[in-house]
């Protein structure tokens, strides 16, 4: 993917912009605004890259641009590309206000990525805190920021949320859903 490899390498894979061209307005129940907000308070203390993907994410791009913070957006024609972009991640955060899933927790586990995702949608019945993943309160961008530099600088906690986050994703395989 030709991403830096002396990064840390953050995704944020949704589509967060108003309707299907640039994306420059900001659909804000997704959290552009927070993810821009942490991320660009990440980058003064870490060497951080993102990953973006998905269609209209002008806001986001702009926002990184204006804030100094390096990028890589690709937009996938076939979404089963999705796990390669996934595996390229050391991190991906879900920072919505608001969410039917988001799938991102279940596709972050089960390619062995961290995890930081915000208080919605399915996250509370998938999600324990510090087990699995993070998860932070709506809006609290200083969490999201601090479980990330949790991420980051402790070898231990990271590998715990990735085995944890495998061991748990496994639940959602279609075999034990559907005899569920």
């Amino acid at each position: 993917l030709k991403l830096p490899q002396n990064k840390i390498i953050i995704g944020s894979f949704q589509k967060d912009g108003v309707g299907w061209g640039d994306g420059d307005e900001p659909k804000l129940i997704k959290g552009p605004d927070i993810f821009c907000d942490a991320v660009i308070k990440l980058a003064k203390k870490y060497p951080i890259h993102i990953l973006l993907t998905g269609p209209a994410r002008g806001y986001v791009k702009k926002c990184l641009e204006q804030g100094g913070v390096s990028f890589t957006h690709v937009f996938l024609k076939n979404y089963l590309e999705i796990p390669k972009f996934y595996n390229a991640l050391d991190l991906y955060l879900v920072t919505s206000r608001e969410e039917g899933g988001p799938k991102a927790i279940l596709e972050s586990m089960a390619c062995g990525v961290p995890l930081v995702c915000t208080k919605v949608g399915m996250a509370p019945d998938i999600i324990k805190n510090g087990f699995n993943a993070f998860m932070s309160s709506v809006e609290d961008a200083n969490s999201i920021i601090n479980y990330a530099s949790e991420i980051i600088g402790d070898v231990k906690v990271r590998e715990k949320l990735i085995k944890n986050g495998l061991k748990t994703v496994q639940k959602f395989d279609l075999k034990n859903i559907t005899k569920e």
